[in-house]
């Protein structure tokens, strides 16, 4: 039986940097996650400057050979109005980052052992430690696996019923012939909602890629809803006429009803933890 002191389940931002500060202060730390990294993960992929400051990130280590897109602006508007209101700065207020490299860099930066495509088949409690697939023994549990944490089950049972958006995206390389024929610029993202404010889009150009997406609170509506904000996009010229799109979902819990967090050797981080403020959506 392998043991450690902590268990982290989900080695995305949050779980990665959850190891780095328990490596930090001395103990040892597994990080199990059911992906292998690099990881193809759907996500806007928009980093803020306090985010930077807070992971103590080398910016120059870290662009080099990854995407680091400053965003010096942004627009802001409603789903079927080519207008909009543009805001600009005269410093970097985020930056753009894909979530294939960024999530991998802080994982292999945390200095925690390493457990990847190793998905949760069982978790029993034997007396003050928790055991893990029958293999690994730990006397504190750290969930950050996201919407589906196993430990987010554990805590708080299934998810069914409980406030959620979800999401469809698509990142993909631009390709050089294209770049006349949208106006997207790297540096201003551009952010949309629907009028009646159950559902938001988004356009990021990240140097040499651009991610796009729809999140809403009905999920029978998503994938016509998606569909109706990518033609906008195409229509105002904002995108190719043709991308290569290939949609991919996620979803992700609104803080509601009390959930349990924490428990005697158990913690919620990240969206396992259902955080997200949901007064952006009345």
């Amino acid at each position: 039986m392998e043991t450690c002191d902590v268990l982290i389940t989900g080695g995305g931002p949050a779980g990665s940097t959850c190891a780095w500060d328990l490596r930090h202060a001395g103990l040892d730390v597994v990080v199990m996650d059911r992906a292998t990294f690099p990881r193809d993960k759907v996500c806007a992929g928009w980093i803020t400057p306090q985010v930077v400051t807070e992971l103590r990130l080398d910016v120059h280590r870290y662009r080099h050979g990854r995407t680091f897109q400053p965003f010096t602006g942004f627009r802001i508007g409603l789903i079927g109005d080519v207008g909009g209101v543009e805001a600009t700065y005269d410093h970097s207020v985020g930056f753009g980052i894909r979530r294939s490299e960024f999530d991998e860099y802080l994982l292999q930066r945390s200095g925690a052992r390493l457990r990847p495509g190793t998905p949760i088949s069982s978790i029993r409690r034997d007396g003050l430690l928790w055991t893990i697939n029958e293999c690994l023994a730990a006397p504190m549990l750290v969930g950050a696996g996201g919407h589906f944490c196993p430990m987010a089950r554990l805590l708080n049972g299934s998810s069914d019923g409980a406030a959620l958006v979800v999401a469809q995206e698509a990142e993909f390389a631009i390709d050089p012939r294209e770049l006349s024929s949208f106006t997207t610029m790297p540096e201003r993202p551009e952010l949309y909602f629907s009028r009646a404010l159950n559902g938001y889009g988004w356009c990021l150009r990240k140097e040499n890629y651009l991610n796009i997406g729809f999140g809403h609170l009905d999920r029978r509506r998503l994938p016509s809803a998606t569909a109706e904000f990518a033609t906008f996009l195409k229509t105002a010229g904002r995108i190719p006429a043709h991308p290569s799109c290939r949609w991919k979902g996620h979803a992700y819990l609104l803080s509601g009803p009390p959930r349990r967090r924490v428990d005697d050797g158990v913690l919620l981080i990240g969206d396992g933890a259902g955080l997200a403020y949901p007064r952006a959506f009345d």
